[in-house]
C-alpha cells in the first residue's frame, strides 16, 4: 500500500524557467536597441561634418554631394527602422521577435561601418 501512494504523487520537477524567453529579457534588450538606435539616429548623422576641409580639388569620398547625402541619411534610416524591429520584437514573444532584437542592431552596425567608411575616406 506504500508503494502505491507513492507513485500517485507526481514528480517534482527541477527546472526554472528559461531567461532568454521571458518578457523582461525581451524588454530590456529592445530598450537597449532603441538606446543604440536613438544614439545613431542623433550623432552619426555629424559625420557629414568631415567634409568640412573639402576644397574643389579634393578627391576624397565625403567630398561628394551623393556620399554627404548618403552619410547624413543612412544612418537616420537604420535608426528609424531598427526602433521599429525593437518595438515588433518586444511586443512579439515568438521566434521572430527575438529575430527582430537580433537583426536591429546589426542594421545600426551595418550603417556606422558605411558612414564612418565614407567620411573616412
Amino acid at each position: 500500500m506504500i508503494n502505491d501512494r507513492a507513485q500517485r504523487v507526481p514528480p517534482v520537477r527541477d527546472e526554472a524557467p528559461s531567461v532568454t524567453g521571458s518578457a523582461v529579457g525581451r524588454i530590456f534588450a529592445g530598450l537597449l536597441v532603441l538606446a543604440f538606435a536613438g544614439v545613431t539616429g542623433l550623432f552619426a548623422p555629424l559625420l557629414v561634418m568631415a567634409s568640412d576641409s573639402c576644397s574643389e580639388e579634393d578627391a576624397r569620398t565625403i567630398c561628394s554631394a551623393s556620399a554627404q547625402q548618403i552619410v547624413g541619411g543612412l544612418p537616420v534610416g537604420a535608426a528609424f527602422v531598427a526602433a521599429l524591429l525593437a518595438v515588433v520584437g518586444m511586443a512579439n514573444r515568438s521566434a521572430a521577435g527575438w529575430g527582430c532584437l537580433v537583426a536591429a542592431p546589426f542594421l545600426l552596425v551595418v550603417s556606422w561601418v558605411v558612414a564612418l567608411g565614407l567620411a573616412g575616406s
